[in-house]
C-alpha cells in the first residue's frame, strides 16, 4: 500500500473541494451563477448545503487521518487513470487559486473597464467552466483508488 501520498496532492485535493463548495471568486458571481444554471429555489439550496457539509466533512477526514488518500499500487488502465486524474487535480487546484484571487487580479490588470462589466463575466464564466476539471480529476482519482482496492480484495480472495 502507498503509505505516504504527497502533501501537495492532499492540498490540491482540498483546494478543489473548497473551490467547488464555497462561493468565492468571480466564478460564483451572480451573473455567472445564473448563466451556469444556479436557481435560487428552496430545493436546490438544500442540495447546496448538503454539498457543503459533505465537502467539509471530506476535508476534515482528509486532515484528521494521514492515510485517507492511501491506496494500493495500480497497473494498466488504472495507473493511467490515476496519473491523468492527479494531473487534473493539480490543474483544478490552480484554477481554484486563480478564482480566489480573480477579483483583485481583474481590478489591477483591467485598467479600462467597459460600462457593462462584460470582462468580469467572461473571466468568471471561464473560471467556472475550468473549475470542473478539478472535479473530474477528483472523481477519477477516487475511482482509481476503488479499482486498486477491488483488485487487492480479489487477489486476497483467490489466494
Amino acid at each position: 500500500m502507498d503509505l505516504q501520498p504527497p502533501k501537495t496532492l492532499k492540498h490540491a485535493y482540498t483546494l478543489v473541494i473548497l473551490s467547488k463548495v464555497l462561493p468565492i471568486g468571480l466564478a460564483t458571481s451572480s451573473w455567472v451563477a445564473l448563466a451556469t444554471g444556479f436557481t435560487p429555489n428552496l430545493i436546490p439550496l438544500v442540495w447546496i448545503v448538503l454539498y457543503l457539509v459533505v465537502g467539509l466533512y471530506r476535508i476534515f477526514t482528509l486532515y484528521k487521518n494521514p492515510y485517507s488518500l492511501c491506496s494500493y499500487p495500480v497497473s494498466g488502465v488504472a495507473k493511467l487513470l490515476r496519473r491523468v486524474s492527479i494531473f487534473l487535480l493539480y490543474v483544478g487546484a490552480v484554477v481554484g487559486l486563480i478564482n480566489l484571487m480573480s477579483r483583485p487580479l481583474m481590478a489591477s490588470l483591467n485598467t479600462h473597464r467597459s460600462e457593462t462589466g462584460i470582462e468580469f463575466f467572461v473571466v468568471g464564466l471561464y473560471l467556472s467552466l475550468l473549475g470542473g476539471i478539478g472535479v473530474i480529476g477528483l472523481f477519477g482519482f477516487e475511482f482509481s483508488r476503488i479499482l486498486a482496492f477491488e483488485k487487492n480484495a480479489n487477489r486476497k480472495q483467490h489466494s
